[in-house]
């Protein structure tokens, strides 16, 4: 177990600053009159030295407490004592030099920042829990999609509801965006709109992408009128005051009511995976638009209503998709059917709203990290007890398959992406290889 003394500081920093006040002592000791130089520095080595001392280091003093340790950098970047449901705590850490001081139990990975020749080897699968957070699409870490490295992890906390701690909504910010009017557009305002406008807008900065949007929307393109703005088969020029760091600026309330003028807007994920629903889906929900979708399998499951969007596996042509829109451009009364969610203030669907009421820590991606931290630090009490059964992430955990094509609706062979999930696959086989072998 860790140790710590009196004042509640980890000792690597407790010894830092006798190394610092000994240092301090030494200068007043040899200068009789302190010049406001010297002062003014020594004002400033305390006051930095304070901050750090104290900065996101509130670890109680107890040496029964479990230890977790973030071993990725930057995320979450706190250190304190984790209080969880039913009096059971634990200590989290996130600078992993305090390895050599404390008994880690538990070492916690965000996927983004994991460096696969830089982990806490031997593995010690029996004696340490190692829990996976990743938020990202597959493009992000490949090997993630395949289970040599998900295994490696003993608990998860993803965005597929199948994660020990899922989080399938993060980019819903709130379920009051759901229904609130603020940015909503009706329909007849909408149509006078059209003057000026596509009654399509696409918006895209990442023009690589293992779905291959751009070029389905370059076909579409070919029998409707399509409004592109982003780097990705540009047409239109945004207005300039939207010009300058557009990327950041994509939830400011004017540029929200710009987009809701559009009677829809194409929402195609950059990957394709259960439950990974992006920004791409719930800004389009959320001021008012129908989004013409491609991406989660399950995107059913997470509509408002019955009918939220157009899927493209439903009109699985351009052609289809534009003869399709073309009608409901003709038929308000039926346009207006994917919009009772705002028209009517109305969500019918049950699974939406049970996984807002019972997991209502998904929308804050700090609150999800502190859940998972929680969840672990459970497993961690339930182990001491010997309470603990075996466990290990699987595929369902990231359930991310072989890129499909928004074009044709299947594999493209000639897609360097899916040439690299098969690098990614051989990868990740060498990797758990060579951390399982580790003595």
């Amino acid at each position: 177990m860790y140790s710590q003394d009196n004042d509640n500081k980890p000792r690597y920093k407790l010894h830092t600053m006798n190394y610092i006040v000994k240092i301090l002592l030494r200068i007043i000791g040899r200068t009789r009159r302190l010049t406001l130089f010297q002062l003014l520095w020594i004002t400033v080595v305390i006051i930095i030295y304070t901050l750090w001392m104290w900065n996101g280091e509130s670890v109680e003093q107890n040496t029964h407490n479990p230890v977790i340790l973030w071993w990725t950098e930057s995320f979450p970047g706190t250190s304190e004592t984790r209080h969880c449901s039913n009096g059971i705590r634990c200590d989290i850490f996130s600078n992993r030099n305090i390895s050599d001081l404390y008994n880690v139990e538990a070492n916690l990975f965000y996927a983004s920042n994991i460096k696969f020749d830089d982990l806490p080897l031997p593995r010690r699968p029996k004696e340490v829990i190692w829990g996976l957070y990743h938020e990202e699409s597959p493009r992000n870490v490949e090997e993630m999609m395949h289970e040599d490295v998900l295994s490696l992890f003993n608990y998860s906390s993803t965005f597929s509801r199948f994660s020990d701690v899922p989080f399938p909504l993060q980019y819903l910010n709130s379920f009051e965006d759901i229904t609130n009017i603020k940015y909503f557009v009706p329909t007849v305002e909408k149509n006078k709109y059209l003057n000026e406008i596509s009654p399509v807008m696409y918006l895209q900065s990442d023009c690589e992408t293992s779905t291959e949007r751009d070029i389905y929307v370059k076909e579409l393109m070919k029998y409707i009128e399509i409004d592109s703005y982003g780097i990705c088969l540009n047409n239109k020029k945004l207005p300039i005051k939207f010009t300058e760091d557009y990327l950041n600026k994509l939830h400011d309330n004017e540029f929200l009511s710009f987009i809701a003028r559009y009677k829809f807007v194409i929402a195609i994920e950059n990957g394709i995976c259960n439950d990974y629903v992006t920004e791409k889906f719930w800004r389009a929900i959320k001021v008012g638009t129908v989004p013409i979708y491609f991406g989660s399998p399950l995107i059913k499951d997470w509509f408002p209503n019955n009918k939220s969007a157009i899927l493209l596996e439903d009109y699985p042509t351009p052609k289809i998709m534009s003869n399709y829109i073309n009608k409901l451009m003709n038929d308000d009364k039926l346009y207006e059917s994917y919009l009772e969610h705002k028209t009517k203030g109305l969500v019918t669907n049950t699974k939406l709203t049970d996984e807002i009421k019972n997991r209502p820590y998904q929308i804050d991606v700090l609150k999800t990290a502190t859940e998972f931290e929680c969840y672990v630090c459970e497993k961690l009490h339930q182990r001491r007890k010997g309470k603990l059964d075996q466990s290990i992430v699987n595929k369902n955990h990231y359930d991310c398959p072989k890129p499909l094509s928004a074009l044709t609706l299947q594999v493209n062979p000639l897609n360097s992406w899916a040439y690299s999930f098969e690098t990614a696959k051989q990868n990740a086989a060498s990797i758990r290889k060579k951390i399982m072998t580790v003595n």
